[in-house]
């Protein structure tokens, strides 16, 4: 039996923490490395709505930073 590819296996992971579709976004942002400014600039939405979502993010995947949220979705 061959493991599943780390992208199936992290969007299992999306759907199992009730991830909204923008949280989503927010967070392939941040697993690509970009940081808040990038992330804002390319949703079209403000620095303050990426760190909600990210605060958002992080309580429902119960982690309190960006690479233990990495870690976390890409099962580091």
């Amino acid at each position: 039996m061959n493991p599943a590819p780390a992208t199936d296996v992290a969007e299992v992971l999306l759907l199992a923490y009730g991830l909204t579709p923008r949280e989503r976004d927010v967070l392939a942002r941040v697993v690509a490395g970009l940081p808040s400014r990038a992330i804002a600039t390319e949703l079209h939405i403000t620095v303050a709505t990426v760190q909600d979502h990210l605060k958002s993010v992080f309580a429902k995947t119960g982690v309190r930073s960006r690479s233990a949220l990495v870690a976390t979705i890409l099962g580091l």
